[in-house]
């Protein structure tokens, strides 16, 4: 490659940078001038980066000579040549340069490294490294998700020998095993590997090639593993234990490696000598109790190789573990376990989330229960699911401490409670504790308040039922002394015996008597004392006069009442939100609509100016045009805002529109009465923080990342919301979910989101305001909920129309559909690219957890971000 001028498009600079470029590239230069030596190891740098920028995309390679091998082995060989010339001159720049420059240069080094290998597809990837001596490199980055494992084992900035790349390998080749093992591993059986890697496999599937004294040497390997495993089991004291995980180990090793034998000569007996080990193993196994700490060595490095899942290895107990270890398993009792870990992990989500409920309303100890009054707006709801929800959360711990104690997270870790405290001593909820704290805020309410509490859990004749009645059927919803069957019965009864004896009385009262008249009252009477009954059974009694209300005190900050009044604030702020946002109405309904010419206003914001018009009901509605791309715009906004709202996202409904003179785009509802968001960050409620938070799910979901504070709107009744969502997917394929992510630029175009994150690193938000990572939650959970085939057909249109109009996203697209299908990208056809979108889309929508617990935790520094990979995330 030749070395002529490449300022037109260097991305990596040595000399001084602006402020904003100081954390992408380089340290500024010294104050003190250069020696000849550190100009000339500089000038080295520039150009092996240079280079390197070259071989990553070879379009900006200018000089005719500037040839980039195609050959991807070739290629990569000489990228590691330009990387060694670079970290040989940062290494020359150590005798003069700061430690903080030094560090720039790495940065950008491995920087550069990354996205080179980023930008090889999986064929690549694997041709690369099979050349460089990896060892069945198809075995390795089987999930899909996330970076594929060759990209960091092949780069050049790090050291061939660490230990991360050496866990890669391990991984490759335990699998290896696996299929010799006769087992399947990413759905290929060891026959279709070696058909995939054009490679003769063993002749009977064994791993290794053995004669038969050999392999009655592993039969007696694994009888001696097994009289050393019943003598470790006798031991008591400091040492026990890991002499039991080492025995245990040696076992399994033993079964291991007769089950991966290869011996033709022995015929049926090889797998008759397989099958007596498994049985000897079975019956070592079967009698004993295998501690997690026993199995604890065994575990860890399967989860290293990757031959555990994080689930299985914390959700299952020690005999379940090792039944998913050992090769002899069958393949249906392995799935079988494989899915009760994933059923374990969903049912500790479960308790966890509903135990933080709960102690939020019921604190416990001495404290009295924080239910609302029960006469407030929503408060019977609040109460009747706190109710119902503290009698699942009471099964949900007696079905859990089941099996807890057993696994890696409870019975092998010094601190088994800190992330599930609902599992911890003095945490099992106690019926009577809660019935007796419940009665006692009961006592204080109007029975008609609870009588309304009670309905709500199904209390249909909760009009005539005692205030007894009420508490105790509100009671056994968490107290089973109390069946809410038998207390509705109760009530009838009661009932039916009044009405039976006021009957006896009224038939008593009509009896003849000795007096002449029977001593009925006289008609005048009767319609005299009905006059002064209130009517429609309304009570008589008079309502007491209004009462001025008291100022209420703050409550202190991130005490209980202070989080109830923001999860208040926060439904009242969605509620105002969706009341003041206009209804969804059928698109072929707005589509019959004429609308007519309009008027042009110039002061919506946006590149266009945009037309306002009358609707059928005199509403005011906003017509913009797609100038562009012939209305395939119209159709992304318009799919972009209902899937936001399916997710619980607050969107404006926008509808692809044509005007009578042919002009395509798209047409929405203004937002009557609302007000540019314009407050700073510091300024911001914790509802409002909370508010960004959601609407940051819907916006990387959807690839927007134009919503800077022009873009957002106060509503009338307090809500937020964000409009003009006209760049959604413009950036698929290419955008990161990243604090500093902000295509459009920073400035007044910084993201509102990243505007927010900022401030919370920064400590620039509110007292007492913060990220909760459990904001996003419910939004996640909304999309998650979406079926893969209804997101499809809302984006239908936008793929098709957006390849045939050719928009940002197609070249992406179009990359991945190439790869994917493995023809030059010449010839994918528009059909396919709009498939690899819509496969995009539908990807991006089922990693949205993975994706924000790893932002939360990885960028924002919080560890609560975590438990959103479990449904929660408080």
């Amino acid at each position: 490659m030749g070395t002529g001028s490449k300022s037109s498009h260097a991305s990596y600079a040595v000399g001084p940078t602006t402020a904003s470029e100081a954390d992408d590239v380089v340290a500024q230069a010294p104050a003190q001038p250069m020696s000849d030596e550190e100009v000339q190891a500089k000038a080295d740098l520039l150009m092996a980066m240079n280079l390197m920028e070259e071989i990553t995309d070879p379009q900006f390679a200018l000089d005719p000579e500037d040839e980039v091998p195609t050959d991807p082995v070739e290629r990569y060989n000489a990228f590691v040549g330009q990387v060694e010339q670079a970290q040989e001159a940062i290494e020359k720049l150590k005798e003069g340069a700061s430690d903080e420059e030094i560090e720039a240069h790495t940065k950008a080094l491995k920087a550069q490294t990354l996205a080179y290998l980023n930008s090889l597809d999986e064929d690549d990837l694997r041709e690369i490294a099979e050349a460089k001596g990896f060892e069945h490199p198809a075995l390795v980055g089987l999930s899909g998700k996330s970076q594929h494992p060759l990209v960091h084992w092949l780069d050049p900035a790090y050291p061939g020998d660490i230990p991360s790349k050496a866990k890669i390998q391990a991984a490759a080749l335990n699998r290896y095993n696996e299929l010799l093992a006769g087992k399947t591993v990413g759905g290929m059986t060891l026959a279709d590997l070696h058909e995939f890697e054009g490679t003769e496999p063993p002749l009977s599937g064994g791993a290794w090639k053995a004669t038969p004294d050999e392999v009655a040497a592993s039969a007696q390997a694994v009888t001696e593993s097994i009289d050393a495993w019943n003598e470790a089991k006798k031991t008591y004291g400091p040492q026990s234990q890991e002499q039991r995980a080492e025995a245990l180990q040696a076992m399994l090793t033993a079964e291991q490696k007769l089950a991966s034998t290869d011996c033709p000569e022995l015929g049926e007996d090889l797998a008759k000598a397989k099958a007596e080990a498994k049985a000897v193993v079975d019956e070592a196994l079967h009698h004993t109790y295998v501690a997690p700490k026993d199995v604890q060595p065994l575990v860890q490095e399967a989860l290293a190789s990757g031959k555990l899942s994080v689930t299985e290895a914390q959700h299952l107990g020690g005999h379940q573990l090792v039944a998913l270890m050992r090769p002899s398993t069958p393949e249906s009792e392995v799935e079988s376990l494989k899915a009760l870990a994933a059923k374990r992990q969903e049912q500790l989500a479960n308790l966890d989330a509903g135990y933080a409920a709960h102690v939020a309303m019921a604190p416990g100890g001495d404290q009295p229960l924080n239910l609302p009054p029960a006469g407030d707006p929503g408060a019977p709801q609040a109460i009747a699911a706190w109710a119902k929800n503290a009698g699942d959360v009471r099964d949900m711990q007696t079905g859990v401490n089941g099996w807890y104690a057993f696994t890696q997270q409870g019975g092998a870790s010094d601190t088994p409670y800190a992330e599930h405290p609902a599992l911890g001593p003095g945490k099992h909820l106690q019926p009577n504790e809660i019935t007796s704290d419940f009665k006692t805020w009961a006592g204080k309410q109007k029975l008609a308040d609870l009588r309304t509490v009670a309905a709500e859990l199904g209390m249909d004749n909760n009009g005539k039922a005692t205030r007894a009645q009420v508490q105790n059927y509100i009671a056994a919803s968490f107290n089973k002394k109390y069946d809410q069957q038998a207390i509705k019965d109760k009530v009838n009864a009661d009932v039916a015996k009044k009405e039976a004896a006021k009957a006896a009385k009224s038939a008593a009262a009509v009896a003849p008597s000795a007096k002449p008249d029977g001593g009925l009252a006289s008609d005048e009477a009767v319609q005299a004392l009905a006059s002064k009954l209130p009517k429609n059974g309304a009570t008589a009694t008079p309502k007491p006069a209004a009462t001025a209300a008291k100022p209420a005190k703050a409550p202190k900050p991130g005490s209980f009442n202070a989080n109830i009044q923001t999860l208040m604030a926060e439904v009242q702020q969605a509620k105002a939100t969706s009341q003041d946002i206009p209804a969804y109405i059928d698109p072929k309904e707005v589509a019959s609509w004429s609308f007519g010419a309009g008027t042009k206003v110039s002061n919506l914001g946006g590149t266009y100016a945009k037309t306002v018009h009358a609707g059928p009901d005199g509403s005011q509605w906003m017509f913009k045009a797609d100038h562009n791309h012939g209305g395939a715009l119209g159709h992304t906004e318009a799919a972009a805002s209902q899937v936001l709202s399916l997710g619980g996202v607050p969107a404006v409904p926008v509808y692809h529109h044509e005007k009578a003179d042919g002009t395509a785009g798209s047409v929405q509802p203004l937002l009557k009465d609302a007000k540019p968001f314009t407050s700073s960050p510091s300024q911001w409620t914790q509802s409002q923080v909370d508010a960004i938070v959601r609407s940051h799910v819907g916006s990387w979901f959807i690839g927007e990342h134009d919503g800077h504070q022009d873009n957002w709107l106060a509503t009338p009744s307090g809500g937020l919301v964000q409009i003009d969502r006209g760049q959604a997917f413009k950036h698929y394929g290419l955008d990161q979910l990243s604090v500093d992510y902000a295509p459009s630029g920073g400035g007044g175009f910084t993201p509102i989101h990243q505007k927010l994150y900022q401030a919370a690193l920064g400590g620039g938000l509110a007292k007492g305001v913060k990220i909760s990572p459990a904001a996003a939650h419910p939004v996640i959970k909304k999309f998650e909920s979406m079926p893969d085939a209804q997101l499809r057909s809302i984006l239908h249109s936008t793929a098709h129309e957006g390849v045939k109009a050719g928009v940002a996203w197609v070249p992406q697209m179009r990359s991945k559909a190439a790869k994917a299908l493995k023809v030059p990208q010449s010839q994918v056809t528009h059909a396919q690219i709009a498939t690899a979108f819509l496969d995009h889309a539908v990807e991006r929508k089922n990693n949205l957890r993975q994706n924000f617990a790893d932002f939360f935790v990885k960028q924002m520094g919080l560890v609560s971000g975590a438990s959103l990979k479990h449904g929660g995330g408080s």
